[in-house]
């Protein structure tokens, strides 16, 4: 549990499974509404600009029994779907006067309308990002989208979504994606400072915390981190691909460390950090964010830009992180997982790059298979 984890973000992170105590205090503080949003990526920035608390809803992680959600679904969905529905229906997320999914699979698009039609009281929204960002209207679509999702909002904050506020909330959001981006840029550099569960902690925290106050305690987590005097261990440096949306088992992260590794990069909460910097001195701000979105020459999964070559990214993330071989952790039925997978692999193949397929669902609790599994792959590589 995260709990058991020496960080300052240990406790806001395991709160943002199931019981969001942190999200009633700012409500019962503020007077103000709050927002959960379904990964990959959602525009926090709209939300905060009217007041709202946008916080992140990616599982309960094997905390819950899925017997309800089961009832409700197939039994080939992926695990973060049915555990969100589950928390749904019994009342985990009644903190949240809203609920938004997108589309980023056909499952999350689903999830929107069997959410809606039991939770019939409940203000929930369904995002419907472009399929092709790279056409000239694919930024001006999704301006209109936002403005759409801006107006359901509106309804909860009470209030429009006024032009400087979101600016401020741009600028606020900008900072704390640098600062999610130095943190993973001191990690792929000094893996040794931070374990896995730490890092992960840090950033699950600021799925639910205020931006306000996580900005300012993770800046200084990351002054703390760096001075910390840790010395290097003889470990394989990885790269861990597939984790963007359902979260692996820490456990599982924890028995890839255990058994020898260094994980000098992931995808675990990569929406969190994916964007770069969107202006804030445009006429227009609402456009400025969907450009930001449509217009980001990184890849993304659950998105497709015909401009960008996920072959060529995949190579450079090799050369930049140093890495010496990569673990696919893929969720079972997750079919964009297993998608990029195949053109990471053909990279990985040509640049003769070692790696291992693992695959797991997010309330698994034993991984002997995957630490036997992990520690062979580790020693064929190191002592080759």
């Amino acid at each position: 549990m995260l709990e058991e984890i020496p960080s300052p973000f240990a406790a806001a992170a395991e709160d943002s499974y199931t019981t969001f105590a942190s999200v009633k205090r700012w409500k019962e503080e503020t007077g103000r509404p709050a927002v959960g949003y379904f990964p990959v990526y959602f525009p926090e920035e709209l939300a905060h600009a009217m007041g709202l608390l946008p916080v992140g809803l990616y599982g309960a992680s094997g905390r819950l029994s899925l017997d309800m959600a089961t009832a409700h679904t197939q039994s080939f969905i992926c695990s973060i779907s049915r555990s969100v529905f589950q928390m749904a229906l019994q009342g985990h997320l009644d903190v949240f006067e809203g609920l938004i999914f997108s589309n980023i699979c056909d499952v999350a698009r689903n999830l929107s309308g069997i959410t809606k039609r039991n939770l019939k009281e409940r203000h929930v929204d369904y995002l419907h990002y472009p399929i092709n960002n790279g056409t000239d209207y694919a930024a001006r679509y999704l301006r209109e989208e936002y403005a759409r999702i801006g107006s359901g909002l509106q309804g909860i904050a009470g209030q429009p979504l006024g032009s400087e506020q979101l600016r401020a909330s741009i600028t606020l959001y900008n900072e704390k994606r640098r600062l999610l981006r130095e943190l993973a840029q001191l990690r792929q550099s000094r893996p040794w400072l931070l374990p896995y569960t730490e890092w992960y902690a840090a950033m699950r925290a600021g799925l639910i915390l205020p931006v306000e106050e996580y900005v300012p305690a993770l800046k200084a987590y990351i002054g703390a981190v760096a001075a910390r005097g840790t010395k290097p261990k003889d470990r394989l440096r990885v790269v861990v691909a597939g984790t963007f949306c359902e979260q692996p088992p820490l456990q599982l992260m924890r028995t890839i460390e255990d058994a020898g590794c260094y994980i000098v990069h992931d995808e675990a909460l990569l929406g969190s950090r994916w964007m770069s910097d969107v202006p804030v001195d445009g006429p227009d701000p609402v456009l400025s964010l969907a450009k930001a979105y449509a217009e980001n020459p990184e890849p993304l999964t659950v998105r497709f830009h015909p401009d960008i070559d996920k072959r060529s990214h995949d190579a450079s993330l090799l050369v930049s992180s140093g890495a010496q071989g990569v673990i696919f952790c893929t969720p079972k039925f997750c079919e964009p997982a297993l998608y990029d997978s195949v053109i990471f692999k053909g990279v990985l193949d040509k640049a003769k790059v070692p790696y291992l397929h693992l695959e797991y669902e997010e309330s698994a609790s034993s991984f002997e298979h995957d630490r036997t599994m992990v520690e062979t792959f580790v020693e064929s590589i190191l002592f080759e």
